[in-house]
């Protein structure tokens, strides 16, 4: 059988699985995260995440019940992507105060306006 070959964006989602995974092993239902593991992965896996959320006085807690959809008490793959896009967005938002709207590599001050509508 041959292998797959995954290009760099498709290694980094597979990381992002592996990540998933590795928390979503250590309780009884091994293919979700319960808030327990969701409060470690978002402590560990993603530092400025959780400052965010402390600066914003937003708890793990309600962004588990946000993304719970079926209030089932466990956070399967689809539903730990809404947390996962609100890690980019803030990760978004961190790269361009520390860029600018740009980037590192674009040029500055000719106008452009980088607006997000979340």
């Amino acid at each position: 059988m041959a292998s797959t070959k995954y290009t760099s964006s498709e290694e980094n989602l597979n990381q992002i699985i592996a990540v998933f995974h590795e928390y979503s092993h250590k309780s009884e239902e091994e293919d979700a995260l319960e808030f327990s593991e969701l409060k470690g992965l978002i402590s560990k896996e993603a530092p400025g995440f959780t400052e965010h959320l402390k600066k914003e006085n937003i708890s793990v807690e309600s962004v588990f019940k946000k993304a719970d959809l079926d209030r089932d008490g466990h956070m399967f793959f689809p539903e730990f992507l809404l947390v996962l896009s609100l890690m980019g967005i803030e990760i978004h938002n961190k790269y361009h105060e520390d860029n600018g709207p740009e980037g590192p590599d674009g040029p500055e001050g000719h106008g452009h306006t980088h607006r997000h509508h979340h």
